[in-house]
């Protein structure tokens, strides 16, 4: 979207515009179609939110799913079906077919020429105003159309008074350049499991790429499922989960990607092979390549946080509350055995902790941290510096985000951490968040760069894999130097297709 969607409307931006209704002159699709002739266009394509369906071609004998949505362009909309899911700007090869419609209300691109804030009349009446009919409406020029519309209210001599009530935008729709195509994988998460494989999934579409950091390619995979913000990636030895609010996917290297549940997770954790996933409805169960879902059953009680995992073991350890205060600890193993320690004082009600690294240890509270014994009770706890905002395991380290210059100590050397204090501890201190890779053991900076909002951060070896603001980087463990963006859409050589149905049932 242009300038104009993440700010008040101004002077000389580009901006996209809601539109009524128009007309739908032909339908598009990217197979051929009888009597029909194949063309390349540019447009934004909107994708439904119902899912794709399965489509089985008689005449070949061939099962495949098909995405339906809306392409928009300069003055028409049409109706779209293709074999890969896509959304936002697009350039596609196909054919069009005669059709006829009526569209829902689309978008408009253009660059702002003027800004005007409209003023109506208005006249006291009790303890209200009303409109004045048949007053004029007075417009003003203004370089940036206001957040809001002011209150201060200044009646004239008879009672009637302008207050201001919209904004009037003009538009020039050929002084602006068409949006850059969208990228084949945006991506919005990152897991790894071992070294040399990279799992990345797409931050809308159901697409997750696997790349091979020795060949320096990918393959990606289309999953039968729905557009979805929240979709993470979780890898395993053999291929990788994939979790999002409609559905749970399993992806095994090499083939088509299907679903393994209806339902949604947004807590999830890996080990091994493993997934042990939380559904709002079904609570929690685990996911293995080899056996049926297996339901898991757990006290009752609130997950705090995400799930870690104990890598000496290989079990689940979570935070669970029962009730307003009662936090314990509880270990799931991948075999489904339960075990819950006891209650934890030291924690109080407001932890929201991260469960990471070798030994695993607990994060929480103003970044106090103890590592969990083996009867999930906790050791000591030490302090961190700074309390981080965020965090997450990466191998047996642990990653943090601290938020810019936040000022947690009257030390002036504590308050440059992670960074080392310079000579002049009254120089200004960085103004930016920081994701620092810390020793799990002793809680030290290995590294620490300079970011903007990392969702997810993974590890193969040497590198350090982040996923951040829609962008994947990589950084090396062991230098201070910047993280590098990785082009995922150029890496991609082959696109596998999800099973259908038909294909599932032969297995």
């Amino acid at each position: 979207m242009g300038d104009g969607a993440l700010a008040p409307p101004r002077v000389g931006a580009v901006t996209d515009f809601p539109v009524g209704f128009v007309e739908v002159g032909s339908a598009f699709v990217n197979r051929r179609v009888r009597d029909a002739e194949v063309m390349t266009v540019r447009g934004v394509l909107e994708l439904e939110d119902r899912g794709p369906f399965e489509h089985h071609d008689h005449e070949s004998a061939v099962s495949y799913w098909m995405w339906q949505g809306l392409l928009r362009g300069d003055g028409w909309t049409a109706t779209w079906h293709g074999t890969r899911p896509l959304t936002g700007p697009v350039e596609l090869t196909g054919y069009f077919t005669s059709a006829l419609n009526v569209d829902n209300p689309g978008r408009v691109r253009g660059r702002i020429t003027r800004v005007r804030i409209i003023s109506e009349a208005y006249r006291p009446v009790d303890d209200s105003w009303e409109v004045i009919g048949g007053a004029p409406a007075h417009y003003r020029d203004v370089q940036r159309a206001p957040h809001f519309h002011g209150d201060d209210v200044t009646a004239t001599a008879s009672g009637m008074s302008y207050r201001d009530t919209a904004i009037l935008i003009d538009l020039d729709l050929d002084d602006v350049a068409p949006p850059p195509v969208r990228p084949r994988v945006v991506p919005g998460h990152v897991s790894v499991a071992g070294d040399l494989t990279v799992w990345v999934s797409d931050t809308e579409l159901p697409v997750v790429a696997r790349i091979d950091t020795r060949a320096n390619d990918a393959v990606e995979y289309v999953l039968p499922g729905l557009p979805a913000d929240f979709r993470r990636v979780y890898a395993t030895p053999t291929g990788c989960w994939a979790t999002e609010p409609p559905a749970v996917y399993r992806i095994t290297a090499g083939e088509g990607a299907y679903r393994v549940a209806d339902v949604g997770a947004a807590i999830a954790a890996v080990s091994g092979e493993t997934l042990l996933a939380h559904h709002a409805t079904r609570g929690w169960t685990l996911y293995a390549p080899d056996r049926p879902p297996l339901p898991v059953d757990l006290p009752d009680s609130e997950t705090i946080g995400f799930p870690g995992v104990d890598r000496h073991t290989g079990d689940f350890v979570l935070l669970s509350r029962a009730g307003s205060t009662q936090l314990r600890l509880v270990r799931v193993s991948t075999s489904g055995e339960v075990s819950v320690g006891p209650v934890l004082e030291q924690l109080g009600r407001h932890a929201w902790p991260v469960l990471a690294g070798t030994p695993l240890r607990i994060l929480y509270g103003r970044g106090q941290a103890a590592i969990v014994n083996d009867d999930l009770t906790l050791g000591p706890a030490d302090r961190l510096p700074k309390e981080p905002i965020t965090g997450g395991g990466v191998d047996d380290d642990v990653w943090i985000e601290t938020f810019r210059a936040r000022r947690d100590s009257d030390d002036l050397a504590t308050q440059w951490w992670p960074l080392p204090p310079p000579d002049d501890l009254n120089r200004t201190l960085p103004r930016e968040p920081r994701l620092t890779i810390l020793d799990a053991a002793a809680l030290t900076p290995h590294v620490s760069w300079s970011v903007d909002k990392p969702r997810s951060v993974a590890a193969d070896g040497p590198n350090i894999w982040i996923c951040d603001r829609k962008r994947l980087f990589r950084a090396h463990r062991h230098s201070t130097a910047q993280p590098v963006p990785i082009d995922v859409s150029a890496m991609i050589t082959e696109s596998i297709p999800p099973a259908t149905g038909r294909e599932r049932a032969d297995e």
